[in-house]
């Protein structure tokens, strides 16, 4: 693509999806949920990351991004959210929060920095990679991670309308999230049309 190019909405979409996608695997991999040998480099918008070969979890983290997607194309998205836990109790948060959607022109179409936006993709995940990488996390093999998909409020009857749509999902009532310790910016995907806020919410105690 060029510098500016007209995309569909669906087009628009997909290239959130590969971010997530993306951004999923560097976080799997800097927190070291998993053997590193069950990871492998490849390139995205030009830049080297790692993904997760493993079956089960790509699995589980394609039918979200599947959802994500269907959930998108319908503007029910407010956050996508990857929980760390240990021991079933939340100590990390990493939070994908979408400020804007794809309003198109008249033709259907909307103009879109491609340039722009993979260069505010590779920002990011250098930054997880740089940031997170570096710190000392020891052998987190205990620990799980699971997503939550924030959505509008008046959405849960249409949700339940497209269900088969969005079938390999879990719907659940969320628990009250309790205020983090801390909460880190990381970067935001801002080239029109997207604004997507990543950070960080720190539920560790000061002595963990």
């Amino acid at each position: 693509m060029s510098l500016s190019s007209s995309c569909t909405r669906d087009e628009c979409i997909r290239f959130v999806v590969d971010f997530l996608e993306v951004s999923v695997h560097q976080i799997l991999w800097t927190r070291n949920l998993y053997p590193k040998e069950i990871f492998r480099q490849t390139q995205m918008f030009n830049v080297l990351v790692y993904k997760s070969i493993h079956p089960e979890v790509n699995s589980y983290v394609n039918n979200t991004l599947n959802t994500i997607k269907t959930l998108l194309s319908s503007d029910f998205v407010e956050k996508l959210v990857m929980v760390i836990k240990d021991n079933g109790k939340p100590i990390e948060r990493f939070v994908f929060s979408f400020h804007c959607y794809y309003k198109t022109t008249p033709s259907g179409k909307v103009i879109l920095n491609v340039t722009e936006v993979r260069q505010q993709a590779r920002a990011i995940w250098l930054t997880m990679m740089q940031r997170f990488g570096s710190e000392i996390q020891g052998n987190r093999g205990d620990c799980t991670f699971a997503f939550e998909i924030h959505t509008m409020n008046v959405t849960y009857d249409k949700i339940l309308e497209r269900e088969s749509k969005t079938e390999d999902f879990q719907w659940i009532v969320a628990d009250k999230i309790m205020n983090p310790n801390s909460v880190v910016p990381i970067r935001k995907l801002d080239s029109h049309p997207f604004c997507i806020d990543v950070y960080t919410e720190d539920y560790r105690d000061d002595d963990s």
